[in-house]
């Protein structure tokens, strides 16, 4: 009994260290990434390629996600997030040293290599608390990690107003990220690995899985895939990336928006960053008292996705920061509403030993509007300043017109089959 009452109590001090580099990591991004557009278009960069540069992120994070995570595995999770953290650190640090497009598209390759903090530091929480625990512990690193979010963004725009402007937004970055890798290495013991007896048979049974090639090959994973039903997720997956794209299309080149349109300084960019992250902290706890009102979490889905076409029509038409404070906030609870509504949707569509199968597929569509959505927007504002905001109605609208030619709701979708 006693013997458990330290291992609890052991796990709980490692659950906060984690809890707190979360928030450190959320920092650190937060001061840096609204600021590195507008630093990109004053040395000379045309909207096309801060698309550019947006995306390059995106595409080597697609690509470097499993490597990583696979590594992580492998080694102790405190060197994998120690030296990633520390990797990271020098990446944000270089993006200031040098005033040069070049160093910044570096900058960001490193980033897009190395930035997978989160991942591992869930993946962490996985190890060290059980399943049933798992979900809270999940829900409290992100409450966390929202917190720096909310933080980040006011530091940045004040560092970045200051005689300094960006190298020192970038130095002070990179301390954050150094700080948070001395964290994790000096205060998490190294052989912190897997905690939890039953993960460490989940563990163990896994590598079983994996070492014998006569049973689990390339081929068969590729394969296994051909157990899902297409013709019922193609729809699914298209409206959920015409809709995560929309937001994604919006946002990406929201600073330098804030900055043509309404001639605002990177301290107002800053306090508008932060002021849709605390609204999206603070829905996050009443979240399930909205969905709970619903008798089909499709209908509301298709609802938020209809509310979210007219936010923006409206945010588009704004002529004062006044008014755009006002329709931020709705905006801030489609999008968390969109993620908890479509994920639901999804996992209701497949049986409970393809969970984990159906949720990678669910990345990669959100992956890619991540890495698309940068360029799309960099290319539409080449034509307006609004160029942006025009494609994401348009691709909002498309969602909504996907689900009523094609309802998500199970069943209508079971009359139609019939």
């Amino acid at each position: 009994m006693e013997e458990h009452i330290r291992k609890v109590k052991y796990n709980s001090r490692l659950c906060i260290i984690i809890y707190i580099s979360g928030l450190l990591d959320f920092l650190g991004v937060s001061i840096i990434v609204p600021n590195i557009l507008p630093y990109a278009r004053n040395l000379g960069s045309s909207p096309t390629l801060l698309g550019v540069l947006g995306s390059v992120y995106g595409c080597i994070q697609l690509l470097s996600s499993p490597i990583v995570g696979k590594w992580s595995d492998l080694v102790t999770k405190q060197y994998s997030l120690s030296l990633c953290l520390l990797l990271c650190s020098f990446g944000y640090a270089s993006l200031g040293i040098v005033a040069s497009l070049i160093v910044l598209f570096c900058g960001r390759f490193i980033l897009g290599c190395f930035k997978h903090s989160q991942t591992i530091s869930k993946a962490f929480l996985a190890d060290i608390v059980s399943k049933e625990s798992l979900p809270a512990e999940l829900g409290k690193f992100n409450s966390f990690s929202s917190i720096g979010f909310i933080i980040g963004p006011i530091i940045g725009g004040h560092l970045a107003d200051s005689s300094g402007g960006f190298m020192l937004v970038a130095l002070v970055a990179g301390v954050v990220f150094l700080i948070n890798a001395a964290l994790i290495w000096w205060t998490i013991p190294a052989g912190t690995q897997l905690i939890n007896k039953q993960r460490q048979e989940d563990f163990i049974e896994n590598n079983k899985l994996y070492s014998d090639e006569s049973e689990f090959t390339f081929t068969k994973l590729l394969t296994s895939f051909k157990e899902f039903d297409w013709a019922d997720l193609w729809d699914l997956f298209l409206i959920k990336f015409l809709a995560g794209f929309s937001v994604l299309v919006f946002r990406s080149n929201f600073s330098l928006v804030l900055k043509d349109k309404y001639d605002a300084n990177q301290k107002i960019i800053g306090y508008l960053t932060s002021y849709s992250g605390a609204v999206a902290t603070l829905f996050g706890f009443f979240m399930y008292n909205v969905i709970k009102r619903y008798s089909s979490t499709a209908q509301l889905f298709y609802h938020v996705t209809i509310l979210q076409v007219f936010t923006i029509l409206c945010l588009m038409l704004c002529s004062t920061i006044t008014q755009l404070v006002i329709f931020l906030a709705p905006l801030s609870v489609i999008t968390c509403i969109s993620r908890v509504t479509s994920t639901t949707i999804t996992l209701s569509r497949i049986t409970n030993r393809n969970t984990g199968s159906i949720m990678g597929l669910n990345q990669t569509v959100l992956a890619m509007a991540r890495m698309l959505a940068p360029f799309a927007a960099g290319v539409a504002q080449e034509f307006s300043v609004d160029g942006a905001a025009y494609l994401s109605i348009f691709t909002a609208s498309a969602s909504v017109l996907m689900m009523w030619w094609r309802p998500q709701c199970p069943e209508i979708r079971r009359m139609k089959s019939q």
